[in-house]
């Protein structure tokens, strides 16, 4: 089972934890699901413009960049160490 640990994404610092994935696939999933509770639904209420992955040493990040209909960009930073490799 997913859990959501950390912050609020906003920065490296606040980065969402997120535990409990089995692999990556589950993982990345966790992610988007996140997104859309935070958010509203994919390509509604935002949508996704980039994706990049950060290898930070002991800790691994994910962070989307998601656009809304009014124009805004944010970055949401994912702690995926839990999860990556798996």
């Amino acid at each position: 089972m997913i859990t959501y640990q950390g912050g609020s994404g906003i920065e490296t610092k606040d980065a969402i934890i997120i535990k409990g994935a089995k692999d990556e696939l589950e993982g990345i999933e966790g992610e988007y699901i996140w997104l859309e509770e935070k958010f509203g639904e994919q390509d509604v209420m935002w949508e996704l413009v980039d994706q990049e992955f950060i290898d930070a040493g002991d800790i691994k990040y994910d962070i989307l960049k998601i656009k809304f209909p009014n124009g805004e960009v944010k970055e949401i930073w994912f702690d995926i160490t839990d999860f990556y490799g798996r």
